[in-house]
């Protein structure tokens, strides 16, 4: 009898009323139920009928059996709304959904009295508070698991360790420091910044000091970098120079008599751009990190700023995170979208980034290319290698 109860308590556990509170009755179909148990047949089958009827019996009418009202067939198993999960779970000496909801709802409450950081303090509060509210419904309650409260308070240990986190580390001594463990930021990195986009709004470990690799920026052109009465003149290098973030102080100051800082998305493009730099700031950048910003921010606020990337959705997108990062009025170099050329139709994900990003603040001529993207489909033509590099340059000089 212990067998069937505990049979019939995972197939709650699994439906709809074993996620969330209960409406009315839990019932499921007599004939599946033996199928389920692989007792439809046979010895086994007369065996779990008579234990299903003993368990009716012993009941107090919180189990029935169903049976069709003329031939008294058994139709299906029902389990009363009032009383009949707390009954059920109590035979098989385990905790209800019911209760699991509320002990995993209490939790998040008191985690939301955990101590961080003032400025994320309130929204900390809210963030659990609305959890709770999830887990007693039975709603997501995402990146934390309904079943692992171990790793549930590990998960806000380290979402903990993270608003306090004094950086910049690189993320293996940050996990080390953080966590007791050098692999664990990374494996728990996709749950983490669930956690920090409801707390803080950015979901970046970068933003709070976690690097994977120290920030650089690979750059080429006529910049000058002064420290003090010291200073580097990067205008003699012939190659691209790649610099550390932690070079470029508050303390330090860029000069340049250059009148343009072009972005550039792809690396090859890059190499092929600085072979003939008639004096223009180059820097390779696809989505901004810390060290690229910092430069686009130190060069003096009179310089022109482009961007040239492919002209795909994802190419524009990389010039809006430039716009948005930098706060610089970052305007597209050579933007093509020729409706004559090939073209093949647009995949749903990036019709879906293509509505998103006409709804940011994109120049007009991008906005124009999203628009005739839409209409027309992808171009052949849309990766940045098919413009030739002297082409590029003439761009610029027509500007």
């Amino acid at each position: 009898m212990q067998s069937i109860l505990q049979a019939l308590a995972r197939n709650y556990e699994e439906s709809t009323f074993g996620r969330k509170a209960a409406t009315r009755d839990y019932t499921i179909d007599y004939e599946k139920f033996l199928r389920c148990i692989d007792q439809a047949d046979g010895d086994e089958r007369e065996i779990a009928e008579r234990e299903l009827v003993q368990v009716e019996l012993t009941s107090n009418g919180l189990l029935r059996i169903d049976r069709h009202i003329r031939t008294g067939h058994p139709e299906r198993l029902r389990l009363l709304l009032d009383g009949g999960e707390k009954w059920l779970f109590q035979q098989i000496g385990k905790a209800s959904p019911t209760e699991q909801r509320s002990e995993l709802s209490n939790c998040f409450q008191e985690m939301a009295k955990i101590p961080v950081p003032d400025r994320w303090q309130q929204t900390w509060h809210d963030w659990f508070h609305r959890l709770s509210e999830l887990a007693i419904k039975g709603g997501s309650v995402q990146p934390f698991r309904r079943d692992d409260s171990a790793g549930n308070h590990a998960l806000v240990d380290t979402l903990v360790g993270l608003l306090i986190w004094q950086g910049p580390t690189l993320i293996r001594y940050a996990s080390t420091a953080i966590c007791g463990d050098s692999k664990i930021l990374q494996q728990l990195e996709p749950r983490l910044r669930i956690g920090l986009a409801a707390i803080t709004g950015s979901d970046a470990l970068e933003d709070f000091g976690i690097l994977r690799k120290p920030r650089f920026v690979t750059f080429h052109g006529p910049l000058i970098l002064r420290f003090g009465n010291k200073e580097t003149d990067f205008s003699m290098f012939p190659g691209s120079v790649t610099l550390a973030e932690t070079n470029l102080t508050p303390e330090s100051l860029i000069t340049t008599n250059a009148s343009v800082c072009l972005t550039v998305e792809n690396e090859d493009t890059f190499h092929e751009l600085v072979t003939t730099n008639p004096g223009v700031i180059l820097i390779l950048s696809s989505y901004a990190g810390a060290a690229v910003r910092r430069m686009i921010e130190m060069l003096p606020s009179n310089l022109s700023f482009y961007h040239f990337g492919d002209k795909d959705p994802a190419g524009v997108d990389i010039l809006r995170d430039l716009r948005e990062k930098s706060r610089r009025d970052i305007l597209p170099l050579i933007i093509r979208g020729r409706v004559d050329s090939k073209r093949r139709a647009l995949v749903e994900f990036e019709g879906i980034m293509i509505n998103r990003l006409l709804e940011k603040n994109l120049p007009a001529s991008s906005r124009h290319h999203l628009e005739t993207l839409l209409e027309y489909g992808m171009p052949s033509d849309f990766e940045q290698e098919s413009i030739q590099i002297p082409e590029v340059w003439a761009a610029l000089a027509a500007l």
